[in-house]
């Protein structure tokens, strides 16, 4: 069998399933249209009870009125919230850096003495009250 005539025959297969299905659906309209009141709510009954069941069965997700997964918004908000909460943390920490180098740099230029001083490690001794070594 050639693969033309496969296309072929899967082609045919398809419209003779799309015709018994329009027949069906045909069938199902006309007898629809025959139901009691009382069959018909039935069938809103259980089509109810069908969807409760599904949405209790599914693990890990939150359906929501307009048939929606996920309430968007919501986290839309947390997000948002999130990234706020970043920026405050990130200007704190930035305005604490810059204020621990002024202060450092207002102890050098207000100390008696020269700043050379504090880098000098032969120095460093006479500042505690030791003696001054040669290194």
């Amino acid at each position: 069998m050639t693969q033309h005539q496969t296309n072929h025959d899967n082609k045919q297969h398809n419209i003779e399933t799309d015709v018994i299905g329009m027949q069906m659906a045909n069938l199902l309209d006309a007898h629809a249209n025959h139901l009691s009141m009382r069959t018909l709510k039935h069938l809103e009954n259980g089509r109810v009870r069908a969807l409760q069941a599904h949405a209790r069965h599914s693990v890990g997700t939150n359906i929501n009125n307009n048939g929606t997964l996920i309430s968007w918004a919501s986290h839309h908000r947390m997000i948002s919230a999130g990234l706020i909460l970043a920026a405050l943390i990130a200007s704190f920490a930035t305005v604490q850096a810059f204020n621990h180098q002024d202060a450092s740099d207002a102890f050098l230029l207000s100390a008696d003495l020269p700043p050379e001083a504090f880098v000098d490690r032969g120095f460093e001794p006479s500042l505690n009250g030791g003696q001054h070594k040669n290194i």
